[in-house]
């Protein structure tokens, strides 16, 4: 004869109260994991893929922040890095660069976002175009920029139709008697396109809230400095579209 096994559950209320607890349990483990899996991507976005910038100041007029014929001193657009290219491929002459300029700490992709995202880093993000490549020579004669290289060992002007009228021809040292420009291997040369007023290489990046190169070298920027290729401006909407690379026919 089989006997049956009757269980009295004499404390309903408290096997009630584990149940809740559990679920609760469970509910903030979801939670929390679906917070991780977001700081995860997020992380991950943010160092590898694309980064958020908006452009501030005069240095890159007209290509940017130049708005209904004025040079905006402020805040302009709003425009996406692309972190994933320079991972690939190294920087192209031409391409405009957002980078932490000499005279500011580096910091490793994870600490540099969380520093962001609390607002604690307290760092300045300059942004120019790449005018130098490794192992070439870059001349400043008479306003204008030469490039000498393995290809034109005996330099060629480059042509630069981004500049605006008033910067052609107006590519000058701003360190006296510094007109050569030697970018060694694994750096790179920038310059602001708004010639006459841009804080780059040709100052040592030197400014009034910026110390500026503590060696020579220093006014050559290399990829641990740089946090992406400016790639796409998304505001305003009457500016949104890629940034191109121009040709230089060299």
């Amino acid at each position: 004869m089989e006997h049956e096994n009757n269980t009295i559950n004499l404390n309903p209320r408290h096997h009630t109260k584990r149940k809740q607890i559990k679920k609760i349990v469970k509910f903030l483990g979801e939670i929390i994991l679906d917070a991780v899996v977001i700081i995860a991507m997020v992380v991950f976005i943010r160092s590898y893929l694309v980064a958020p910038f908006q452009v501030h100041g005069t240095s890159m007029c007209n290509t940017l922040n130049y708005t209904d014929g004025v040079c905006r001193t402020g805040y302009g657009e709003y425009l996406i890095i692309s972190r994933l290219g320079y991972i690939v491929n190294s920087p192209e002459r031409g391409d405009i660069v957002v980078f932490r300029p000499p005279g500011t700490d580096t910091f490793g992709k994870l600490e540099s976002l969380f520093k962001t995202l609390l607002h604690m880093d307290g760092q300045e993000f300059f942004i120019k175009r790449v005018i130098g490549l490794p192992g070439e020579t870059i001349d400043l004669k008479n306003g204008k920029v030469y490039v000498t290289n393995s290809t034109h060992p005996d330099g060629i002007k480059l042509d630069e139709p981004y500049l605006s009228a008033a910067n052609q021809g107006n590519t000058l040292p701003l360190i006296p008697g510094k007109t050569k420009f030697v970018v060694p291997e694994g750096r790179y040369l920038v310059f602001g396109d708004n010639r006459q007023v841009s804080t780059d290489a040709r100052s040592c990046f030197r400014s009034s809230m910026i110390s500026g190169c503590r060696t020579d070298a220093d006014a050559y920027i290399g990829l641990d400095r740089i946090e992406g290729r400016a790639w796409l401006v998304l505001f305003p909407l009457n500016k949104i579209g890629t940034l191109a690379r121009p040709s230089y026919g060299l």
